[in-house]
């Protein structure tokens, strides 16, 4: 085949686009620090990465899910913790108000300071974490407490005396195996239950005397009784405002156990996260001096060819005219 100007031209021109593009892609590769930009460039490879991308999305989303919860907690503790310092306020007002030297008008005074100490603790139990109410149990949404027309306790409208309550969950995926059973019922064991349940904070039902088990509806019962200088019984009551102090400081000292709980997941995560991040940098990183020499390789390679250029191209008359 005869060989021309025009084709040697032609050829040329496109090997030196070919190497400008070679060098091109070489340069995205160093800039990137990517083995490939294109699935299509190393598919079986690309399938590898992306499992571990899909991987590492997921531990992202149990690691917020433990800051959640770790946020919960923190406010958790918080209140439980004013509310423990207002039932030690109380135990020892209530320990003023029936000595046998206090009066009418100092019970009455513990009385007024005991309803103070109500209002103290509801406004405790209907705290607020993120818009949620904290000790919502299921139902976050809603204000948990409220008050009835005699003074009781109200929990999502079931009166805290006479109401019946059982557990409440609020399930989040922290990366144990979440699994549904029948009726897409989240498996307890396989997911972290961050419902915090008003009933249990503050107690329900009476107990076998009759005595609420509540710790509100106690308040007022003693107060009642100050006021109305009734303290033939009322040790009874004062021995059980102790009970529910001693059941504050077991809830209160039970939140490091679930600090623990949280603190191992999000280490075993941060674990995970991190061997995971290690082999998406195997599968789709580079050697950055290993394509830095390639670069230059390839930019050696297209200077070369731009020089053969001046000896392949035929200069025409336009290159003698002035």
């Amino acid at each position: 085949m005869r060989l021309t100007n025009n084709i040697i031209s032609k050829n040329y021109i496109k090997n030196l686009h070919e190497s400008l593009t070679d060098l091109n892609a070489s340069n995205t590769r160093v800039t990137a620090e990517r083995r490939y930009m294109k699935i299509s460039e190393d598919p079986a490879t690309a399938l590898k990465a992306m499992k571990i991308r899909k991987n590492l999305s997921r531990l992202d989303m149990y690691k917020e899910n433990l800051s959640d919860a770790q946020g919960l907690l923190n406010q958790y503790e918080s209140t439980i913790s004013n509310i423990n310092d207002i039932v030690t306020e109380a135990l020892a007002q209530v320990s003023q108000g029936t000595t046998g030297t206090s009066d009418s008008a100092v019970r009455i005074t513990v009385a007024n300071t005991l309803r103070g100490y109500q209002e103290s603790i509801l406004a405790a139990a209907n705290t607020r974490y993120a818009g949620d109410y904290l000790f919502g149990g299921e139902n976050v949404g809603d204000i948990p407490f409220l008050t009835a027309d005699n003074g009781e306790l109200l929990y999502h409208g079931e009166s805290m005396n006479t109401g019946s309550f059982s557990d409440e969950y609020r399930f989040i995926d922290i990366g144990i195996g979440l699994t549904l059973g029948d009726g897409g019922v989240v498996e307890p064991k396989s997911a972290m239950n961050i419902a915090n349940t008003g009933a249990a904070l503050l107690g329900a039902g009476v107990d076998e005397n009759g005595i609420t088990n509540n710790l509100y509806n106690l308040l007022g019962k003693i107060a009642d009784k100050l006021e109305n200088n009734d303290i033939d019984d009322i040790r009874i009551y004062s021995d059980k405002l102790n009970d529910k102090a001693d059941d504050i400081r077991l809830q209160y000292v039970s939140i490091g156990e679930k600090t623990n709980f949280i603190s191992y997941f999000t280490g075993r995560i941060e674990s995970e996260k991190l061997n995971a991040t290690e082999k998406q940098t195997e599968l789709e990183g580079i050697n950055i001096e290993e394509a830095i020499i390639a670069f230059n390789q390839q930019e050696l390679a297209y200077n070369a060819c731009l020089q053969m250029g001046t000896k392949i191209l035929q200069p025409s008359l336009l290159d003698f005219l002035d």
